[in-house]
């Protein structure tokens, strides 16, 4: 656009056309008064813009401090955020090596409890076998010696082996290890326990980290996609709200150069003082002109004088410049939407900036509060490892109990094939004895028949002969031996 200084050289060369539509390169026609009126009004009313540049300079200033500030926060959170880093780390590999203990100790666990069930297979098994042996009921009746064959006798009650053990005694060591295992699930619970409230110390700052790592104050509509720019530096973008204000700022300088041309040509136009405030007034604008040179036209001062060629030249300037007004208003838009928008991120950076460096604070407290913590939960971590240990050894010295109760059950059951086998060899030997018995019993009774005849006929040889007192004894008869069971003791 034009200034008022380049209308007195006007003269010299030709102005350019004011639109498209003119004649190429054809000088433009002075504009009529009521035309230079309009222009004036328009170029009044473009003024208006100086809010634009007032706004765009609070924002550069503004811009300054939060530059400034979002270099601050970004330094303490990057600090912060690699000492957070190495402290959860850290954190997290104690969390790693707790756990551990709970796996191992678990695992320790399920083999002593498939020990135990393979030793409680076992011990069932055998009193399976046990119960199912029946007791010969011979072995339950009262001796058969021959005093105690006349009495009557009551028919025994069918047993089995199982009838003959103590049940209290694998019932009891059962109930014993069934204890040992709910105490573990007792201290693992407890265990569990505190290290979830670890797993929830470490999980809460894990969340607050993310939520600052997504900058939750930025617009979720201003996401980029693979086609969009990069996003410019913090720098770069001050550096581009600078620049498009300073832009602004020569646009409106052109635009106070254009009204004063304007009111320098109403000057020099005869009714134009009185046909400016009038149209001033019909469009209800201010008498106020921030150039300060539109009060001239509503009082009777004389104008520095010119010739009616540098007239007709300045009109032809404001002919040209009036074209430009609507393209110079929309550039100044445009470029105050660019500081807006500028600002706007660097707000949002700083948002970013301040929310980064609150959560890293909260993050501390929390890295401090689970700091307090540890100690607790290292030593519950040892509380449950010597409880394991102790359990470990009882539920294994019952474990070995219990296999040695089943070992000592099958040789019971063992130990009653023997019993059977005995009976059977005792039965052939009492029956092998009673057949001797009985056969000594009978060369015994012919021993004593012979015996008795013998006697008999010594007594009638010479009985008759031998005196009796010689041998008093002579007349008696002989002993009568017997083959007889004896009471067993």
């Amino acid at each position: 656009m034009s200034s008022s200084e380049e209308s007195s050289e006007a003269s010299a060369s030709p102005s350019p056309p004011a639109s498209p539509e003119a004649s190429n390169q054809q000088p433009l026609e002075p504009p009529s008064l009521e035309r230079l009126v309009l222009h004036f009004i328009h170029a009044k009313r473009s003024l208006s813009a100086s809010a634009l540049l007032s706004r765009a300079g609070e924002l550069v200033t503004g811009s300054r401090s939060l530059l400034e500030e979002i270099a601050v926060l970004n330094a303490r959170s990057a600090f912060a955020r690699r000492a957070v880093d190495e402290q959860v780390e850290t954190l997290a590999a104690i969390r790693d090596s707790v756990g551990d203990v709970g796996d191992l100790a678990t695992d320790e666990f399920q083999n002593v409890v498939d020990g135990v069930d393979e030793a409680h297979g076992r011990l069932e098994r055998t009193l399976a076998g046990l119960k199912g042996r029946a007791v010969d009921a011979e072995l339950q009746r009262p001796g058969s010696s021959e005093e105690n064959e006349t009495e009557e006798q009551s028919e025994p009650t069918e047993k089995n082996l199982y009838d003959f053990i103590q049940e209290s005694t694998h019932t009891d060591l059962e109930a014993s290890i069934r204890g040992l295992v709910d105490e573990f699930g007792v201290v693992k619970n407890i265990f569990d326990r505190d290290l979830r409230q670890y797993n929830r110390h470490l999980q809460d700052i894990s969340d607050t980290l993310s939520h600052a790592d997504s900058h939750p104050t930025s617009d979720p509509q201003a996401k980029q996609t693979l086609y969009d720019d990069p996003t410019p530096s913090i720098p770069k973008l001050f550096r581009a709200m600078d620049g498009h204000a300073a832009q602004m700022a020569e646009l409106f300088s052109s635009l106070i150069k254009h009204y004063d041309l304007c009111v320098t040509a109403l000057k020099h136009t005869e009714g134009g003082g009185e046909a400016a405030k009038q149209a001033v007034q019909a469009e209800h604008l201010s008498a106020q002109n921030p150039a300060g040179g539109e009060e001239s036209l509503y009082k009777k001062t004389v104008p520095e004088p010119i010739d009616e060629e540098e007239r007709k030249q300045m009109l032809r300037v404001v002919e040209g410049d009036a074209t430009e007004v609507e393209d110079v208003l929309n550039e100044l838009h445009e470029l105050s939407e660019e500081v807006e928008s500028s600002y706007e991120k660097l707000h949002s950076s700083t948002a970013r900036a301040r929310s980064t460096h609150s959560s890293l604070r909260v993050v501390l407290g929390k890295l401090h509060e689970i700091q307090s913590a540890l100690p607790s939960h290292l030593e519950a971590s040892k509380t449950f490892r010597a409880s394991w240990d102790e359990i470990r050894s009882s539920i294994a010295s019952k474990t070995k109990e219990l296999a040695s109760l089943a070992s000592f059950y099958d040789d019971f059951s063992a130990a009653y094939s023997k019993v059977l086998r005995e009976v059977d060899r005792r039965n052939a030997a009492e029956a092998q004895a009673r057949k001797l018995a009985a056969k000594a019993q009978r060369e015994l009774d012919k021993l004593y028949e012979a015996d008795k005849e013998a006697r008999e006929d010594f007594l009638e040889d010479v009985g008759g002969s031998l005196p009796r007192d010689i041998w008093p004894r002579a007349g008696d008869g002989g002993y009568r031996w017997e083959v007889r069971q004896v009471k067993k003791r």
